[in-house]
């Protein structure tokens, strides 16, 4: 089964990684890169950055009140009791390489400022996910985020074009920013001249 790759935002959303190993602590920070509001319950410590640290073992009424919940535990029957109870409560949960457990999977993902990729093998295989991933690395860059960026203005002043004729603009204007034959600074600066003409 293909999972649908749905894109929402996550910033303040509430999450909760129950586990503070090496998994669960790259779970914390993919979801802190996207400004998202993330609590650790762990019976061990937790030295992530912006994460909330509660030393404990996890109960179930300690998932109440959460958007999202990550099993990330070492007990694949703690992480199916943990998926069970997020399922009755109305919670996405994702436990951890138990893909029957999840209402949702984590996909391999590039990040770079408001750019963001995501590939899945729908759970079956990583390795072909990471193959993806690197594979993709080599377009999907800083480089690439940075062009973002300073299109989304020229893509404001071209609003009220028809659709077609703005997408052969923007298009036209990738083009020469990553051909590179000339600055930045100086494409744009023709580019705007043009729509105020």
């Amino acid at each position: 089964m293909a999972y649908f790759p749905f894109f929402t935002e996550m910033k303040n959303r509430k999450v909760l990684v129950v586990g503070s190993g090496p998994i669960a602590c790259s779970k914390m920070r993919t979801f802190v890169a996207f400004e998202a509001d993330v609590t650790c319950i762990s019976p061990q410590p937790c030295a992530e950055q912006g994460v909330h640290l509660i030393q404990k073992k996890v109960e179930m009424g300690d998932l109440y009140g959460f958007d999202v919940v990550v099993a990330a535990t070492d007990n694949h029957r703690l992480n199916h009791e943990i998926s069970l109870a997020c399922r009755k409560l109305g919670i996405q949960v994702n436990a951890v390489d138990q893909k029957e457990d999840c209402t949702f999977i984590f996909p391999s993902i590039l990040h770079y400022g408001n750019i963001t990729a995501a590939f899945s093998s729908g759970g079956k295989n990583p390795v072909i996910t990471q193959y993806m991933k690197k594979q993709a690395s080599s377009f999907i860059d800083e480089r690439l985020s940075d062009i973002n960026e300073k299109t989304g203005e020229i893509r404001d002043l071209l609003m009220d074009l028809e659709p077609q004729q703005r997408k052969k603009i923007m298009q036209s204007l990738l083009d020469e920013m990553i051909d590179g034959e000339e600055s930045d600074e100086q494409i744009i600066k023709r580019y705007q001249g043009c729509r105020s003409e």
